[in-house]
């Protein structure tokens, strides 16, 4: 029972996470719609702001069926945001590379935390 617990957790926190991760990116996404123009140059400012997070949906799909690839790309993902928008340290860092960084290991460990569960003989 203790080793479906821990696989429940290591399966669904780390999706939780990034769920709750790509609504917060996503949130900063929205400042578009109180800039001048049309409705048009708002929607695509709008997806053009959001295309990180469109990245990071991506990443959680694939990481959804397979936790060991998901979780290689998210921390990939997490090096390409820091190479592409600077982010070195401070607080940006804690708040847009590190949780990714976490929930990258967490799906790497689910991984393992569930195929040593199926490794196991019954007993």
């Amino acid at each position: 029972m203790r080793n479906s617990s821990a696989r429940f957790r290591f399966i669904w926190i780390p999706r939780a996470l990034m769920i709750l991760f790509i609504l917060f990116l996503t949130m900063f996404s929205l400042d578009v719609f109180e800039m001048e123009g049309t409705l048009l140059a708002k929607l695509g400012g709008f997806v053009m702001h959001s295309i990180p997070s469109l990245v990071l949906v991506a990443v959680l799909l694939v990481a959804w069926r397979n936790p060991l690839v998901g979780g290689v790309l998210t921390l990939i993902a997490a090096v390409a945001f820091m190479l592409r928008f600077h982010i070195w340290s401070g607080m940006t860092f804690a708040t847009i590379i590190l949780p990714v960084v976490v929930v990258g290991a967490l799906f790497i460990a689910g991984h393992f935390v569930g195929r040593k569960q199926f490794a196991r003989p019954p007993s």
